[in-house]
Formats: structure tokens, C-alpha cells, sequence
């Protein structure tokens, strides 16, 4: 029994357009994963954030209770 194939042309575009197909899938694959670590590192980082925004809040009010409503200068510690 003869063994039948498509032509050699045919073959190399079905492999290339395989390829291409089966990368970009892939590709979309490592977009999505690294979307999702993004989502995590954003949602770690507001986190962090609202910790950052207690601390500082609990030191101005430190200072305004000590000094009342002044402006520190952040390089010398000298206020008006």
C-alpha cells in the first residue's frame, strides 16, 4: 500500500503556522502568570501602604499634640 503525503511546501507552512500558533499561546500563557503576580504584588504594596499611612499619621499627630500645627523641615528637624 502506497503511503500517502501532502506536498513537502504544504508541510513546512503547516509546521511554521503550528509554530507560530503553539508560541503564542505560550506567550499568552507567561502574560497571564505574570499578570497574576502583578495583581499579587499591587495587593501586597496597598498593603504596605495603609501600614506606611497609620505610621505616619500616628507621627504627625505625635508632633502636632507636642508642637501644634507646624511645618518640619524633613533635612534638619527645625519647624516654624
Amino acid at each position: 500500500m502506497e503511503t500517502k503525503k501532502i506536498k513537502q511546501d504544504q508541510l513546512d507552512r503547516l509546521i511554521d503556522a503550528n509554530r507560530k500558533f503553539r508560541d503564542l499561546k505560550f506567550n499568552i500563557a507567561d502574560a497571564e502568570i505574570n499578570f497574576e503576580r502583578l495583581k499579587v504584588q499591587k495587593s501586597q504594596l496597598m498593603a504596605n501602604i495603609e501600614i506606611a499611612a497609620h505610621d505616619l499619621s500616628s507621627v504627625q499627630e505625635e508632633i502636632y499634640n507636642e508642637y501644634g500645627d507646624v511645618q518640619v523641615n524633613l533635612q534638619t528637624g527645625e519647624f516654624n
